[in-house]
């Protein structure tokens, strides 16, 4: 039970997440700096959950360096890539793809773990396919729709894929509390992003423009935080095939929340809705049988 209520709490936070970095990408649409301050700020909601929950002390770097290798790709580079896609194609869309996740992970398990092919993937995948193909049809675009937005969504999805199994995993091996791993992950990622903005923008002084921006991202990396620490603390009860699919609810909530809260630039239609409802649908099926 206490898994199930995790994964479902993620399910909303991350939910939430994608429609209050949207607004935030109208005020500042630099995917870079964008992606930085939901990850800075993710870190400090997870070391205050820690905090709370008294588990400050199990930050070991002998327990959780793996986290810590984790956290530079995930969501140290594919937090980049959710951002340039929600920048491009919408909260919505984006969140909706990647609500793929699930399914990816089972194919990779046929295909790297040897694991059976069972009839649940193949219903799967028609229902995933069936989300796809609805939301590429529509032909109603959100507000400064770019389609390389969509590859963005997809490259991220390879790495998030990975990112619950093995979490799972080392969280197993390692005795390591979720909420220190989540607090692990965002460390490393921030500073993953932190090294990249300085490196790479040496010459257009990326500190003052970092100090410039932050103010429309504070709800978004804080909720990302959350999200973060729920699902991982989910993991730490409970399997990757429980928790996978009920987190995976995040699309309908952001198509929920969009319509509500972003009407204008989102553009959401009846076609983004069914796309978000056969892909979550799709991928329950798959991670609840794997």
């Amino acid at each position: 039970m206490t898994a199930v209520v995790l994964a479902l709490t993620a399910g909303f936070v991350f939910g939430t997440h994608g429609p209050a970095l949207r607004h935030g990408l109208t005020k500042v649409r630099d995917a870079e700096l964008a992606s930085f301050h939901c990850t800075a700020f993710g870190l400090l909601a997870a070391v205050t959950v820690a905090a709370a929950a008294g588990k400050l002390d199990d930050f070991r770097i002998e327990d959780v360096w793996p986290f810590l290798l984790i956290g530079v790709l995930v969501p140290g580079i594919s937090q980049v890539m959710f951002v340039r896609a929600i920048r491009d194609i919408g909260a919505s869309r984006a969140l909706t793809l990647t609500a793929t996740i699930p399914l990816v992970a089972g194919v990779a398990a046929i295909v790297f773990l040897d694991e059976p092919l069972r009839a649940a993937l193949v219903v799967g995948t028609i229902l995933v396919v069936g989300g796809a193909a609805s939301l590429a049809w529509d032909r109603t675009r959100p507000e400064g729709w770019k389609s390389t937005g969509v590859i963005w969504a997809l490259a991220g999805i390879v790495l998030w894929a990975t990112r619950d199994t093995t979490a799972r995993w080392l969280i197993g091996e390692r005795d390591v509390p979720g909420v220190i791993a989540a607090m692990s992950v965002l460390l490393t990622g921030t500073l993953t992003q932190l090294a990249f903005l300085i490196v790479m923008r040496r010459e257009s002084q990326p500190l003052t423009q970092i100090r410039a921006s932050w103010r429309p991202f504070v709800l978004a990396g804080l909720g990302f935080g959350l999200g973060y620490s729920a699902v991982l603390a989910a993991l730490e009860h409970g399997k990757v095939t429980v928790v996978s699919p009920l987190n995976a609810t995040f699309a309908l909530w952001g198509v929920v929340i969009s319509a509500l809260l972003l009407r204008r630039i989102e553009a959401v239609t009846v076609r983004v809705g069914i796309a978000a409802v056969l892909i979550v649908s799709g991928s329950a099926v798959v991670a609840a049988t794997r």
